[in-house]
């Protein structure tokens, strides 16, 4: 788990200069990498198990690969967990930088304190490009190194793409603001697992006529960033500045695998999936996980005509039509359980080969527990997988 290539969609390999991690909120219940470490606690690479460790031996890897790839950064941790120091994130953002044939994929659940670190960031970078005006000469002002400085500082690295994890509505609410205050060439969500609808149409795109958007260039002016308002995209044209951008620039959606997995409601990938498409945001669907969609009634026969073929077909029929079927029922319906929504799903009280004139009530989804490879990646018959530009 040290640098591989991945059979993680979005990506294309990883690179863990940090492992373990500590649980911040539900999104970690049902942890991979906490499964994965335990596992193999002890080995070279886990010697610590899941407790936070920073390999040192790890952070120049990227030096070293010559094919130009997308690259997931600490898959197997956090690296603005608390117990990472600043000057380790420090190198690690200046490899990052130092290898621009590379785009570093950056996922946090730890929103502050990525904010405040890359804001300060820049911020040094602004002060230093700030002296070479104060230098005696304009050969000093317009030296390459005053150049260098300026470019630097006047947008983030464009390899750098930076993003939270957004499980519920509640974690969209307090991660997302974070993210959108975050100096980023591309800022991303990563809506895994998906355990309850979000809402992402005030984080998206401005629409131009929006009373917002200035004529000259279509960038949105609203002192405010983002309003509910000024959510779509429809043609605005590209921004000169990475400042004049409030918004998201990739989502991903997921279901959960593993064991104890939650079934994600088919209508919440939807929602996101169609805020998505109508701001012009880049969608991807990564997984439907361990639960997916299945037909909630599969026929066997006409019911108004029966069966004509043997007991022998019938049986086998059935037993094709149950493979094939619904077993649980996702009605969307929640509780309140220590400050977070739980979600409801039922066990589906027939076989899905029944004859009977059943539907469903209204908002319930007919799934099933298919695991993770037989779900598979389909979203409405289609996959989507949309990156940045």
């Amino acid at each position: 788990m040290t640098t591989q290539h991945t059979a993680i969609e979005w990506t294309d390999r990883t690179w863990n200069p940090v492992t373990g991690c500590t649980k911040v909120s539900p999104g970690c219940d049902n942890c991979y990498a906490a499964t994965i470490a335990h596992r193999f606690a002890g080995s070279k690479a886990f010697p610590d198990g899941f407790d936070v460790t920073v390999h040192e031996d790890r952070v120049d890897q990227p030096y070293r690969w010559k094919k130009p790839a997308r690259v997931f950064v600490n898959s197997m941790s956090d690296l603005f967990h608390q117990d990472v120091p600043d000057l380790f994130i420090t190198h690690v953002f200046d490899v990052m930088e130092a290898n621009p044939q590379h785009t570093f994929q950056v996922l946090t659940k730890r929103h502050a304190r990525m904010r405040s670190f890359v804001q300060r960031r820049e911020q040094l970078r602004r002060e230093y490009a700030a002296k070479f005006d104060d230098c005696p000469t304009e050969a000093m002002r317009n030296s390459p190194a005053a150049k260098m400085a300026r470019a630097r500082a006047a947008r983030p690295p464009a390899n750098i793409w930076l993003g939270v994890s957004v499980e519920n509505q509640k974690w969209a609410d307090i991660r997302i603001p974070a993210l959108l205050e975050t100096p980023a060439a591309v800022r991303f969500l990563s809506c895994e697992p998906l355990l309850g609808p979000v809402d992402l149409s005030r984080w998206l795109r401005p629409v131009p006529g929006c009373g917002h958007v200035a004529a000259d260039d279509g960038t949105c002016t609203h002192l405010d960033a983002m309003t509910p308002e000024c959510h779509r995209w429809a043609d605005c044209p590209a921004r000169a500045r990475y400042e004049d951008w409030h918004g998201l620039d990739w989502v991903i959606v997921g279901g959960e695998s593993g064991p104890k997995a939650r079934a994600m409601h088919p209508d919440w990938a939807r929602q996101i999936r169609d805020a998505c498409d109508v701001a012009g945001v880049p969608f991807f669907f990564k997984q439907w996980g361990e639960w997916g969609p299945a037909p909630f009634i599969v026929r066997v026969c006409d019911p108004d005509e029966g069966w004509h073929g043997t007991d022998e077909e019938l049986a086998a029929a059935k037993k094709d039509s149950e493979a094939r079927g619904a077993t649980h029922v996702h009605t969307g319906h929640s509780r309140e359980e220590n400050g977070e929504r739980q979600y409801w799903l039922h066990e589906i009280g027939h076989k899905p080969w029944s004859l009977e004139r059943v539907g469903l009530p209204a908002g319930a989804a007919a799934i099933r527990r298919w695991g993770k490879k037989r779900a598979g990646r389909e979203l409405d018959g289609r996959l989507h997988d949309a990156f940045p530009a």
